[in-house]
């Protein structure tokens, strides 16, 4: 991690006030409070990296107290087993949970800009196996479909999560399985991701459905482990197996 070219932390403050507002999520149309307080059992803190930093030290404001001087953690051995997900720089939001020992120790560094992000992936469709499919293997169904139809068993699609700032997250992709009994393909079915929030160095990704009422309601959260993280590439470990994204190219 190179030293950061920002000469003055007064960048860093400034940024702070200018951006805290921003940062905040306002009440909703339900009334429900900010998605920012943190979580029951978290010790994530938050704040500003500020203009010195290393790849063994990280320089830290704390968000709470902008007035306060900056703290200083050693982050040597969060570098060496890759617990540095994103790429520092001077006035970006992170998120640092401490070590349980030492809190002078940061065990886990996450940087909040690079996080927020339209981060997509590619799923591939599986045969729609209809009733007069069954019995038979599917490559023997694979066979006898037309080459048309087998083309289409060929061919991604682009499903993504946009993360936002004030902690929320709208997922893009297929909600419902096919019940179209004269298609003959499927594509997995994405979860309806409303919310997230970091919670000591995971990310929790919450499933809102969409009551009688129409009210949204936290239905169930999935937790993600961050295997690495950079401008192009994040990748997440979910109890089902590993998952690659790539950024939204405009």
């Amino acid at each position: 991690m190179k030293r950061f070219s920002f000469p003055l932390i007064l960048t860093a403050l400034l940024m702070m006030a200018c951006g805290g507002q921003q940062e905040t999520a306002p009440i909703d149309n339900n009334g429900v409070d900010s998605l920012s307080a943190p979580l029951e059992g978290d010790s994530t803190i938050y704040g500003l990296a500020c203009d010195g930093c290393t790849d063994t030290i990280l320089v830290f404001l704390p968000i709470d107290d902008i007035s306060a001087n900056p703290d200083t953690f050693n982050i040597l051995n969060a570098t060496r087993r890759r617990h540095i997900f994103g790429r520092l720089s001077t006035g970006d939001k992170v998120a640092v949970v401490r070590n349980a020992k030492d809190s002078t120790v940061a065990d886990y560094v996450i940087d909040m800009e690079n996080l927020r992000e339209t981060w997509c992936y590619q799923v591939m469709p599986t045969l729609h196996v209809r009733a007069d499919m069954e019995g038979h293997s599917e490559k023997q169904i694979v066979k006898n479909l037309p080459d048309s139809i087998q083309q289409l068993l060929s061919i991604p699609r682009e499903y993504s999560i946009h993360i936002k700032g004030d902690h929320t997250v709208r997922s893009i992709g297929t909600f419902k399985w096919n019940e179209d009994e004269d298609n003959v393909i499927d594509y997995p079915r994405i979860k309806r991701y409303g919310q997230w929030h970091l919670f000591n160095g995971r990310l929790l990704l919450t499933e809102m459905a969409m009551d009688s009422l129409g009210q949204n309601h936290p239905v169930s959260t999935d937790t993600a482990e961050f295997i690495l993280m950079n401008r192009d590439t994040l990748i997440l470990q979910f109890n089902d197996g590993l998952r690659h994204y790539y950024p939204k190219k405009e």
